[in-house]
This record gives structure tokens, C-alpha cells and sequence, in this order.
């Protein structure tokens, strides 16, 4: 297992990406958002429940468009394996449309 704390300012997100491992994301500070491709959009807030991402599944998180975010994400299994990065998210994406 590895973790990380990542911060993302207002309206930054990561590109459209799967795992080789599992990942579970949480919001420790801010608000956040994160989406499974073709999925809703989720809100992280502090304290709220955590998010899993399971392994190979083509998803995005990043920062609330007004409001920054400070991410612990825990990533694990996948023996370590590359990230498969994709596209940039769009705007309409990013926002729900």
C-alpha cells in the first residue's frame, strides 16, 4: 500500500485515469469530486465516506470548481503497475452536464 496527500486548488482535476491497484480517496480538507467514467459525480467533503476506485476502473478527482481540496488517497494491489492516463476531463464533464 502506498498513500499519498495530494492538493488540488479550486476547479483543478486530474485527466480521465485507471489503476492497476485499487484506490480509496478522501477529502481531509476543502470540498473534492471525483467520477467513474459514465458514473455521477461525487462530492468529498471532510469527514465524509471515503471513496473506492476499484482496480482498472476509468475515473477522475480533483477540486470543487470553487473550493480547493486537500486528497488522501491509499492505493494498493496492482503490484505496483502503471497508471493508464487518458483525455482531459471537459468542462461539461467536470460540471455535470
Amino acid at each position: 500500500m502506498r498513500a499519498l496527500r495530494l492538493r488540488f486548488e479550486a476547479g483543478v482535476r486530474s485527466n480521465w485515469h485507471a489503476h492497476a491497484g485499487w484506490q480509496i480517496l478522501a477529502a481531509e480538507e476543502g470540498r473534492g469530486r471525483t467520477q467513474e467514467r459514465g458514473g455521477e459525480i461525487i462530492e468529498m467533503v471532510p469527514g465524509g465516506r471515503p471513496v473506492f476506485a476499484p482496480a482498472g476502473v476509468v475515473h477522475w478527482h480533483g477540486a470543487s470548481p470553487d473550493e480547493h481540496v486537500v486528497q488522501l488517497t491509499v492505493l494498493g494491489g496492482g503490484d505496483g503497475g502503471p497508471t493508464s492516463w487518458l483525455e482531459p476531463v471537459s468542462e461539461e464533464e467536470y460540471r455535470g452536464q
